[in-house]
């Protein structure tokens, strides 16, 4: 994810909800409702930054781009290889899958699968207890 939303200025209006694909932003169980970005459902399309009225959404240097700064498949050697942006994600690692287009082998994990040393840079992020509850950005593992 490249983005969050700031507390203090967000106004729990929707306007960017109803904007994303993925679902990746949740209103929070506050009073005032304010809404939250799931780093791992975010796929980084920016098309809920301009739409927020009081410009809280903003980019979160912490976190790597999908398919942008920080992300290996965006290097030439490994061009022909798809993201499954976290809906589907590895049992044994935790860390989301990928897939190639040169075979037709479906989801793998990179490291697990693949036997690869690189793998999405999210995964860091990931804590053990997130890892053993069996759940990644609200998503049952595959």
């Amino acid at each position: 994810m490249s983005f969050r939303v700031l507390e203090d200025a967000c106004i729990g209006c929707g306007a960017c909800d109803y904007s994303c694909h993925t679902n990746a932003l949740t209103k929070t169980d506050s009073f005032l409702g304010l809404f939250v970005i799931d780093p791992y459902t975010c796929d980084d399309c920016e098309k809920c930054v301009p739409l927020c009225p009081e410009g809280a959404i903003v980019p979160d240097p912490q976190w790597p781009v999908c398919q942008g700064r920080g992300c290996p498949l965006t290097s030439n050697r490994l061009a022909e290889v798809d993201c499954a942006i976290w809906q589907q994600v590895c049992d044994v690692c935790g860390t989301t899958l990928w897939r190639s287009h040169d075979h037709d082998s479906g989801w793998s994990c990179p490291k697990c699968g693949w036997g690869m040393k690189v793998l999405c840079p999210k995964t860091r992020h990931l804590g053990d207890s997130v890892r053993a509850r069996g759940t990644i950005g609200g998503l049952e593992k595959a």
